[in-house]
């Protein structure tokens, strides 16, 4: 593998990490406040407008909005942008370190987020259990395609 790939597996991994730090803080919403978990929209919970898609690109819709929502102006709250950002930080930084274990980093991965999710869930086992399983299937897509391309 050349260094470059090495830096996009880097960079990519950062984004999924984020994009999966962003989906678990909407997936523990919707579990506590007892919503669907796949919806085709996601909403302001102040003023339930849909956010468009720029909107709810990780850590820079919160930047580019200045953490407000842009319909009502509700401050969006910092633990947004900081969980995200704590994700992309622990997929990458558990990356660098076991990008040659591609079945331990998964492992890690899936345990690190079942972790968190249990812990928030609060007793709503049915939305928790449909919760890990759509995390799960999205690590395991990632996980296999990494492996596909480290092991090439």
């Amino acid at each position: 593998m050349t260094v470059s790939q090495l830096i996009l597996l880097h960079l990519t991994t950062l984004c999924f990490g984020a994009i999966i730090g962003a989906y678990c803080g909407t997936i523990d919403y919707r579990i506590r406040e007892n919503l669907p978990l796949i919806t085709k929209d996601c909403f302001c919970p102040t003023c339930n407008h849909v956010l468009p898609g720029k909107d709810q690109i990780p850590i820079l819709g919160w930047l580019m909005l200045g953490g407000k929502c842009r319909f009502c102006h509700t401050a969006i709250p910092k633990r947004y942008p900081i969980i995200e950002g704590g994700f992309s930080l622990f997929y990458l930084l558990s990356f660098v370190i076991l990008h040659q274990k591609t079945a331990a980093m998964l492992i890690l991965w899936l345990l690190f987020i079942t972790s968190i999710l249990v812990l928030r869930s609060k007793g709503h086992v049915a939305s928790l259990l449909k919760g890990l399983g759509i995390m799960y299937i999205y690590h395991l897509l990632y996980g296999f395609l990494l492996y596909i391309i480290i092991c090439a």
